[in-house]
């Protein structure tokens, strides 16, 4: 019975030996993010404050893997969750999906790039997210003026290609929801079909992007028809050490006759180094309606952030931002803040709050 255990024992050594090369070559990792901020803002029901998530990085729970086929080629997959820490929902998308922020599987390469398939971040939204200072989160955020609706899309599928001396480019093809019985039990066959790409050059203190969406949707005109959505998003930054100075601009409308959505977007901003590794952002916004016979219905935004680095992983930060609308337009801050429903209201908010990453 010995000699048995011990040539079990023997058997198993050799087992693990042999395979640990092929496990050596795989790695999953688990990762996410769990931010808090107290809000306070006024949407034009008196002053509310709360605690709210994704305050200076959006909150998120993920899953990433890859394994090493060899010869430069690899099998990459992630799954990410949204969720809310104040309160410990998930942050579930309007389908009902689980992994609503990202769900991609795919292969890559390290001469031609990768081929991912899936739900996925558009290439016109890379473009929009290198052009926001406060990383899309948070009352701060230009997104509250920029968001089009095309921020990520399923079924999709994604190249990127490998960096080539400072450019790179993406495109995307998403093949639509069909099926999903939001318009009728059965969908026109390209709602939510999307198609997109990207151009970008980044090398030493300059980055320049240009970015292209159209979509196909119904919840533009709210009349059941689907029209094409159309985005362009153009970027740039240059680093001076003493201050990051970023600028962009975007439009936005749709082939419906006339347009349901028409407007155009500029902004600029600087984000300037402090006392080490502190960090001050100030950025201003103007958001321009387009849509015929619109009138004061432009919007303008002032965002002022302070990010303290602790370590890391932990960052303590705070955010004041004051959104004026014209007679007309009813835009709200992004993240959280107290939302008007006044047309002409002008909201304002103030963020106080720690971000963690694992």
């Amino acid at each position: 019975m010995q000699k048995k255990l011990i040539a079990l024992a023997v058997a198993g050594a050799a087992a693990g030996f042999a395979s640990a090369p092929v496990l050596a070559q795989s790695s999953v990792s688990v990762y996410g993010v769990i931010d808090q901020a107290l809000t306070s803002s006024n949407g034009g029901n008196g002053s509310v404050t709360s605690l709210n998530g994704s305050g200076y990085t959006t909150e998120r729970l993920g899953f990433k893997g890859s394994e090493d086929m060899g010869n430069g080629l690899k099998a990459n997959f992630m799954l990410e969750m949204g969720f809310n820490s104040n309160n410990g929902y998930q942050d579930v998308g309007p389908s009902g999906q689980i992994f609503q922020r990202q769900a991609i599987l795919g292969l890559s390469g390290a001469s031609w790039g990768a081929v991912n398939f899936g739900r996925q971040y558009t290439p016109v939204f890379s473009i929009q997210a290198m052009n926001d200072d406060f990383r899309v989160a948070g009352i701060g955020s230009i997104y509250a003026l920029t968001n089009d609706g095309v921020t990520r899309a399923s079924n999709s599928i994604r190249y990127d290609s490998p960096n080539m001396s400072g450019f790179s480019l993406a495109a995307m093809y998403g093949l639509g929801d069909t099926g999903s019985g939001s318009v009728s039990p059965v969908d026109p066959k390209d709602l939510g079909r999307h198609a997109g790409l990207n151009l970008k050059y980044a090398n030493g203190p300059l980055a320049i992007g240009y970015g292209y969406g159209e979509q196909k949707s119904t919840a533009v005109n709210g009349l059941g028809q689907v029209v094409t959505q159309k985005t362009n998003a153009l970027a740039g930054s240059y680093d001076f050490q003493v201050v990051k100075i970023n600028a962009g601009y975007q439009t936005n409308k749709t082939d419906d006759n006339p347009e349901s959505r028409d407007n155009r977007v500029w902004n600029v901003g600087a984000d300037m180094p402090v006392f080490g590794a502190d960090h001050v952002k100030l950025v201003y916004a103007k958001y321009l309606e387009k849509v015929p016979n619109a009138s004061n219905a432009d919007a303008d935004l002032v965002s002022l952030g302070y990010v303290h680095p602790m370590s890391k992983r932990t960052t303590l930060y705070a955010t004041y931002a004051k959104l004026t609308n014209q007679s007309n337009a009813q835009i709200n801050l992004f993240g959280g803040a107290q939302k008007t429903n006044a047309a002409g209201y002008d909201p304002s908010g103030f963020q106080v709050g720690l971000s963690h990453n694992f």
